[in-house]
Formats: C-alpha cells, structure tokens, sequence
C-alpha cells in the first residue's frame, strides 16, 4: 500500500500515438484531485488540417473530455473507459483540447453511471447542465490558458469532496506499477479481500473488470516499448518486458486493441 502510495506519480502517460501525429500536438500532466492518490490527468490540444479525417484511438483505461474549440458553434463530448479501438470523428481546421483524468476515483458521478459509458461517448452539456466551460475554452487562444481554465472548472465541477481513497484505487495504482502485470491472487494478497470481492467491487466502481483494466494498462506499455525502440527488430523486447507468453500472444492483444499486428501499428505512425 505504502509502495503504491509513493509511486502513484509514476504511472505512464496515456499514450495515443494519432493524437500526436496531430498538428501543433501539445500535453501536459496536471495534479488536478486533492482527495485522490491517482492524482494526475493529461491535459492536451491539438489542430486537425483540411480533411478532417477520422483518426483511430486505442484503449488506455482513462475517461475522456474532448472539446471543439469551434468560437462559432463550440461542443463537447465525453469518452467511457475504451476496451476497443475506435475512429473519432474530427471537424477539419479546428482546435481541440482534451482532459483525460487517470482515474474515475475521486470524481463525482455523472448522472449516467459510469459503466454505461464503458465503450461509448455522450455529450458533455448534458450531463454537466450548462456550456459555460465549453464556450470559455472555445474563445481562449492559449493551450496554457485552457489548461488553468479547465483546472479551475474541475475543481469546482468534478470532484467529490467526500471521497476517501480505497482499496480499488489502490488496486488500480498497484495493477499500474506493475505494468498490467500482476495476478489476482497477488492482488488479492495486496487489498486483504477475496478475489470475488475485488472483482465485484473493482467492476462497480469502474464498469471495466480488473482483467481488462490490467490487459489494457499492459497493452499501452508494451506500446510505449515499440515507439521507443530504435528498429523493427523490437519484439522479443516487447514480449519479454510485459509479460507475454510469446509473440503470437502480442500479436492476439494488438489486433485486439488497436486492429493492426505491433509492427504495422508501429510502422503506421511512425512514417507520419
């Protein structure tokens, strides 16, 4: 509990690698929660060219607010928990700013509950009753700007006060930490509780089971291992620093996560 506790500032950025093949990429790591061990969110903008053109997002176990930054007609949507590729759709010549907290521990409920989001997007307005945040961030011409604007919201809008951190954010630092890879008795071992209750409770709280959470924090490591090798020639590398059985059990969790095989999906954005 301790160690986790101490690390929990050490977690990987979530890494979308089309995000930032956008134009005029920027991210920037925000302590946003008081109440939380899981602190942090990444705050990040971006410019879409002529075409506009879908771009295609992999799971990273993380709530998405994403907003168009259109002054004339400004919008909003927020992302579940993603345990599936998917295209997100984008206007062309237009700014867009996303706040991505770490973890949902901590936040207040919408008033959709967070397992019906689980793989689906909603609209920002009406689940938060108003669109002055949107139009605020929609007329700010900095990306430092809307950083402290969507900081100042968040903080008054999003948190509940209330919280006390508990064992599934502590399961979710640990799963963390350890990359994804841990096993269940293990984790079982860690909070105290029995494998039943863990699951049941880290599924409630989440609307993601501790499995896919702990496949997916695995997948976007291993991701991170491929876009930081100097050459192809990586995938023994990968396999063996996340736990993999072999190369085929790699290949099965990236079709299954971002629809291409680990070198296809590194070669793609590689070249842009």
């Amino acid at each position: 509990m301790n160690s986790a506790g101490r690390s929990a500032h050490q977690n990987i950025t979530p890494l979308q690698p089309s995000l930032r093949c956008q134009l005029q990429y920027s991210e920037r790591l925000l302590k946003w929660n008081p109440f939380s061990k899981k602190n942090l969110a990444l705050c990040y903008q971006f410019k879409t060219g002529e075409s506009g053109k879908p771009i295609r997002l992999i799971p990273d176990a993380c709530l998405d607010f994403l907003f168009h930054c259109n002054e004339d007609n400004p919008s909003a949507i927020i992302s579940g928990i993603q345990t599936i590729p998917y295209d997100l759709e984008l206007e062309p010549n237009s700014v867009y700013f996303g706040f991505k907290p770490y973890s949902l521990m901590g936040m207040k409920q919408l008033p959709i509950a967070w397992h019906e989001i689980l793989d689906n997007k909603i609209s920002f307005s009406e689940q938060f009753g108003n669109t002055r945040i949107i139009e605020a961030l929609a007329s700010l011409n900095t990306f430092e700007d809307r950083v402290e604007a969507i900081q100042s919201f968040a903080l008054d809008a999003m948190i509940n006060a209330g919280y006390t951190p508990d064992f599934v954010e502590l399961s979710e630092l640990y799963i963390c930490n350890e990359k994804g890879n841990v096993k269940m008795d293990t984790l079982n071992e860690y909070t105290g509780y029995t494998g039943r209750y863990c699951r049941e409770k880290f599924k409630e709280a989440l609307g993601i089971s501790i499995k896919s959470y702990a496949n997916i924090m695995r997948f976007q490591n291993a991701v991170r291992g491929l876009f930081n090798a100097q050459n192809d020639d990586c995938l023994s590398d990968v396999v063996f620093d996340n736990g993999y059985f072999d190369q085929s059990h790699l290949n099965r969790e990236f079709r299954r996560y971002s629809g291409e095989p680990p070198l296809s999906y590194r070669r793609e954005y590689l070249s842009r």
